[in-house]
């Protein structure tokens, strides 16, 4: 009797300090994948007016870079520990037929406030594309034109 006395109250006692280790909820629940692993990171201010942060993609343990998004006249906050979730991301209108250039939605990491819009082009717009699944740039393959005059 005495045992079973015991062990509900370890159990009691230990299930009540559960609660107190968990971590606390974001403000905003994440977006579906494959948005929630897309973050901005490493922000820095170049001059007064451009900031050039870092898409990553990946989980808390492990992040690939896919390239630096830069933005003019944005009030971002700098510093590693400051991060952007990206909610949504939609196609810009292209100027060669080739290259993608996406428009994203972010918003603060940890207050969950809208953050406004990112324009991710170049590298990261096709590195971006891939993980969307977009079949033109999964399988191009870059060739040299026969047509260039260059090296002759």
């Amino acid at each position: 009797m005495q045992n079973l006395r015991t062990l509900f109250l370890v159990s009691t006692f230990t299930s009540s300090l559960a609660g107190c280790a968990s971590t606390i909820p974001p403000q905003r629940p994440l977006p579906p994948a494959p948005y929630a692993y897309l973050s901005l990171a490493a922000c820095r201010h170049h001059g007064a007016t451009i900031v050039d942060c870092q898409l990553e993609y990946g989980t808390d343990f492990v992040r690939h870079r896919l390239g630096s998004v830069q933005q003019i006249g944005r009030e971002y906050a700098s510093g590693d520990d400051h991060r952007y979730q990206v909610s949504s991301c939609f196609p810009a209108p292209r100027i060669q037929k080739e290259l993608p250039n996406y428009v994203c939605e972010i918003y603060g990491a940890r207050s969950g406030a809208d953050a406004g819009s990112v324009l991710v082009k170049g590298g990261a717009a096709v590195r971006l594309s891939k993980i969307f699944g977009d079949q033109e740039q999964v399988r191009y393959r870059w060739t040299a034109d026969r047509w260039s005059r260059v090296g002759d």
